[in-house]
């Protein structure tokens, strides 16, 4: 209904205005158009009397009467559509939302499915599915730095770093995936290899543990064997335990890399006694109390005196010429002087030579090895015997085979995991290791290591003679697998492999 206002003339009484009745027609249309719109056309249903606080609104109840009355928004009873605009909290409050019981707070992707994330009522945890299918999948790194995601393709859990998708390394990956390790130098680890870090490259990578660079050859003992006063043990395993223990008013602690013997008695008396007993070439003195004392007396030819804190001891009888020695043992044999003039003879056996020099006031005995010289040796190197009194140095494991022939048909090894009845066998080698062929055929069956069967000789490794001891150390840079021929130069059918792992 439009407005409508009594006319009240211009002024009081002057018959300008409304009559009574065109008055109370209006004024009662107001009031059935209020009644209508705030009531239910009877009754007035908007209850704004007193009670009504700050901050309340309009709320429709039925019971004790149906009216709106004021109260707080405190439930919803409809979804809530904010119309693009944000639930926000004034003066830095916080916006809590809380679910009653163990209800879940659901965060939907859209207006349908299941809410894949969602904070758990029983536990309060934020929990979320994520399964993407492929890395192609995944949302932009840079926008979305530091987050976490699962990928299903790969099996594997990623995080977002920097512009880059980072691959988490779990319990199925291998040891490879890291970066500092780098399983593919040689063709890949063999047998028996280890981890190895190079400093060229910055990696672990395979390699042999017996190059006696950086550490020993395999797990040591601590100890081989301890030897007490009374007692001895010998350690049974690289593990082997050695228990140090205390003795009567001794203790021993452990800390760190750090071993504390404690005496834990009583000292004794400051006041000791300098000995307990004392024994002579006949009799004994034992001392009863602390002052108690020894005299030392001189014998034949011999005085004693004492000064101070001095003890002297004089030879009182003329000096006489004594025996340079009395007796001389070797290991076998023995010579006693039988005179102060008596003389002792130096003699060389195998392999050695003496000399005796002096002008009188002193004798020079030199003794001197005559046995075939030993090489000069690095740190790390062994020395072996490669012929008949010669020496050779090496810096690895050195296994040594000799050579026969079964006739002109094949070659034989006695030696390391070889009997000398075995035709032409396999030879397996390692890289690094050093293997000496002492061939006593000799001319009748020159023996080479050659690439294939009447190939080219190997060279790189190579020295020695091939009628005599042929020695062979095996480069690093030869891949595992490489088969290579030992070959007799003048028979052809005398071949068999040698393998590299």
């Amino acid at each position: 209904m439009s407005k409508q206002n009594i006319g009240i003339g211009s002024a009081a009484n002057d018959g300008t205005g409304d009559t009574l009745r065109d008055g109370a027609v209006k004024l009662n249309n107001v009031i059935d158009e209020l009644y209508d719109r705030l009531g239910n056309g009877t009754d007035i249903l908007i209850n704004i009397g007193a009670g009504i606080t700050e901050g309340q609104v309009l709320r429709f109840r039925t019971e004790p009467q149906a009216e709106f009355y004021g109260d707080h928004l405190d439930t919803l009873t409809a979804d809530l559509d904010v119309s693009g605009f944000n639930i926000t909290s004034n003066s830095n409050g916080n916006v809590t939302i809380k679910p009653s019981g163990v209800g879940d707070i659901n965060f939907w992707g859209g207006n349908s499915g299941t809410p894949y994330t969602y904070i758990d009522g029983a536990d309060g945890y934020l929990k979320w599915y994520a399964p993407y299918n492929e890395l192609a999948d995944l949302p932009n790194a840079t926008n979305h730095h530091g987050m976490f995601a699962h990928v299903h393709d790969t099996g594997k859990g990623y995080f977002a770093h920097s512009s880059s998708w980072i691959e988490l390394v779990d319990v199925n990956s291998s040891i490879g995936d890291l970066a500092d390790v780098d399983m593919t130098v040689g063709g890949g680890p063999s047998n028996g290899q280890i981890l190895k870090w190079n400093s060229t490259t910055s990696k672990f990578e395979p390699a042999n543990d017996a190059t006696g660079e950086g550490g020993s050859s395999g797990t040591q003992n601590l100890w081989e064997t301890f030897n007490a006063d009374t007692g001895t043990t010998t350690a049974s395993a690289a593990q082997d335990v050695l228990t140090i223990a205390g003795g009567t008013n001794i203790s021993t602690t452990i800390s760190g890399d750090t071993l504390t013997i404690d005496m834990t008695g009583a000292l004794g008396d400051p006041d000791q006694n300098l000995f307990s007993v004392i024994g002579s070439d006949s009799g004994s003195k034992t001392a009863t109390t602390t002052t108690s004392q020894i005299n030392i007396i001189g014998g034949t030819g011999i005085s004693t005196a004492i000064s101070g804190d001095n003890l002297t001891v004089t030879n009182s009888a003329p000096n006489i010429t004594q025996n340079l020695y009395e007796t001389v043992s070797g290991d076998t044999g023995t010579q006693t002087a039988s005179a102060a003039t008596a003389e002792l003879t130096f003699t060389g056996g195998t392999n050695i030579s003496t000399v005796v020099t002096g002008d009188g006031a002193s004798t020079v005995v030199t003794i001197n090895n005559t046995a075939p010289a030993l090489p000069t040796v690095t740190e790390g190197q062994s020395i072996v015997g490669i012929g008949t009194n010669t020496f050779g140095a090496y810096a690895s494991p050195v296994l040594s085979w000799d050579i026969t022939a079964n006739g002109t048909q094949a070659y034989r090894f006695d030696g390391p995991g070889l009997s000398n009845t075995t035709d032409d066998p396999t030879i397996y080698v390692y890289r690094g290791f050093t293997y000496r062929f002492n061939n006593t055929t000799g001319t009748s069956h020159p023996f080479e290591i050659r690439v294939g069967s009447g190939g080219a000789a190997v060279t790189d490794g190579v020295s020695g003679s091939t009628t005599g001891v042929l020695v062979y150390t095996v480069p690093m840079s030869v891949s595992a697998g490489t088969t290579y021929v030992y070959q007799c130069t003048i028979h052809a059918g005398m071949v068999g492999n040698i393998v590299v792992v």
